[in-house]
């Protein structure tokens, strides 16, 4: 770490030197009252303030680092809009040392840098909670902003933290995706029915559990390899696998299958390969594993948050083998304790696994504090439906979020429903659910429902093609004080920087909007 924010002449005052560890500390100084109201949104569109907050901006760029006495004097002068000052004037700086930001060449705040590569926040960890970049900004129409969405970066508070498992990808493990691209996202179904999935039923503290066992076998093996070749051909470059779809010998399988058929042209870089019981226990996790295409290496796991609990109408329409004739069954996993994210250049991804989509109360504060830009989800349910609960709770954490959200199901529970259910309609293997634009200017979803036949082929569009996403942290458009300056908006020592009309990425055409 650069010794440039420890050797500031007043850096043993009260307030830190170190531009992340005083943006924590201004943050929370602010009265809970000003986290929803007026003063800072008007704060926010007076001159003044955006013009004393550049000028600030373009001293910490110069040196790294604020002189604690400066930042008293102000706050003592103008109180909360002081501090919301500076905030607008660290943030504008700290978009330098953001990677996921649109500028570069900033060389005294290399530090900080560094830190969020080494550590995973850009915060020295002093105050307790993190400073992180942000990747996401809430799917809906900006009104009256609430304080967290004024900045390009997400103060983490402590309670929220300690509910979280955050880490950074390695640079060797990332796909280095470009955010004006749009990423094709592969869907394959894998298990086909339940002669390749078994369902087990049994009693734990007197009630029925049941777990969901998929076959390893020769045929499941082939197929895993042949559904990374056709997502190799179909141009996926990251995959989303279904619920009940691994165990240990068949994450090894697909480990294995990942590493030996890479080549250096392989557009698919990122698979989540799907969840299952995994590492042993009585009861097991219902774990989902996502891995490194290249190296076959872990990069994310994920334990199922909150087991599901089957309806005996529900086991009969499925037509589940050895279900109970009349009651509920429930789950049988332990379930996960904390919600894991990951920071890459598709943005911070988080996975949940089918009913986590819908118990909100178990990760939406954690992951709204921390700004999850992706959710993966693996389901193992009916077909996917339009406007069923599938797209419904993906639609709400587009809006909530920001997000991105893939869910994935498998063929199985479909292929034991007759065609002609009443309840049904087109059915679909996955949905790919996200914001309409960068501009967030309507309630709006982008909404692209695929489908397969086959376990082994990814899920298609009518017209044939993938469906796609686009990368997180488009900040251009979301805040004009990161590219302020008086005369030609594009501030001394920001090179590289970009009119939020160039940043625009064109709206994905695959998609149908509601």
């Amino acid at each position: 770490m650069s010794d440039r924010l420890t050797e500031h002449p007043r850096a043993t005052a009260d307030y830190p030197a170190d531009p992340a560890d005083l943006f924590v500390r201004l943050y929370d100084e602010l009265p809970g009252r000003l986290h929803r109201s007026w003063p800072p949104n008007l704060w926010y569109e007076d001159d003044r303030v955006r013009r004393a907050a550049d000028e600030l901006s373009e001293r910490i760029i110069d040196e790294g680092a604020l002189d604690p006495a400066e930042t008293a004097a102000l706050v003592a002068a103008e109180g909360d809009r002081g501090r919301f000052t500076l905030l607008l004037a660290l943030d504008g700086a700290l978009a330098l040392a953001n990677p996921y930001g649109p500028f570069h060449d900033a060389s005294a705040l290399t530090a900080i840098t560094v830190r969020y590569l080494v550590d995973g926040r850009f915060d020295s960890g002093a105050a307790g909670g993190a400073l992180l970049p942000r990747c996401a900004l809430p799917g809906r129409p900006e009104g009256l902003r609430t304080l967290p969405e004024f900045f390009g970066v997400h103060r983490v508070p402590p309670d929220e933290w300690d509910g979280l498992e955050h880490s950074l990808l390695p640079a060797v493990h990332d796909p280095h995706l470009c955010r004006d691209e749009p990423v094709e996202v592969g869907c394959a179904p894998l298990m086909e029915s339940f002669d390749e999935l078994r369902t087990e039923f049994g009693e734990r503290a007197g009630r029925t559990v049941y777990e969901l066992v998929p076959a390893d076998t020769a045929e499941i093996r082939a197929r895993i390899r042949s559904v990374i070749r056709r997502l190799d051909e179909a141009g996926a470059r990251i995959a989303v696998l279904p619920e009940a779809t691994l165990s240990d010998g068949l994450l090894e399988a697909w480990k294995e299958a990942a590493h030996d058929t890479a080549r250096p042209d392989s557009p698919l870089r990122l698979i989540m390969v799907g969840t299952g019981a995994l590492g042993g226990g009585d009861p097991p996790p219902n774990r989902a594993v996502l891995i490194d295409r290249w190296t076959g290496t872990e990069l994310l796991t994920q334990d199922k948050l909150s087991p599901f609990v089957l309806d005996g109408q529900q086991m009969r329409d499925w037509g589940l083998p050895g279900a109970p004739d009349s009651g509920t069954a429930e789950e049988d996993i332990a379930p996960g304790e904390r919600v894991r994210l990951l920071d890459c250049s598709l943005g911070r991804l988080a996975l949940l696994i089918c009913e986590d989509l819908t118990r909100t109360d178990r990760w939406d504060r954690e992951l709204l504090a921390a700004g999850a830009s992706h959710l993966l989800t693996p389901i193992f349910s009916k077909p996917i439906l339009r406007h069923r609960w599938e797209e419904q709770y993906a639609r709400r954490h587009v809006t909530t979020l920001g997000a991105w959200v893939v869910v994935a199901n498998s063929l199985v529970v479909g292929a034991g429903m007759p065609e002609d259910d009443p309840a049904s309609g087109e059915r679909h293997t996955c949905l790919v659910a996200g914001p309409p634009s960068e501009a967030r200017l309507d309630h709006a979803a982008l909404l692209a429902f695929g489908s397969s036949g086959r376990g082994d082929e990814p899920g298609r569009l009518a017209d044939g093609r993938l469906p796609v996403l686009h990368a997180g942290a488009a900040h251009e458009p979301w805040y004009p004080h990161w590219s302020d300056d008086l005369s030609d908006g594009r501030p001394e020592g920001r090179p590289g920087a970009s009119s939020a009309e160039d940043a625009k990425q064109a709206e994905p055409d695959d998609f149908s909007r509601d």
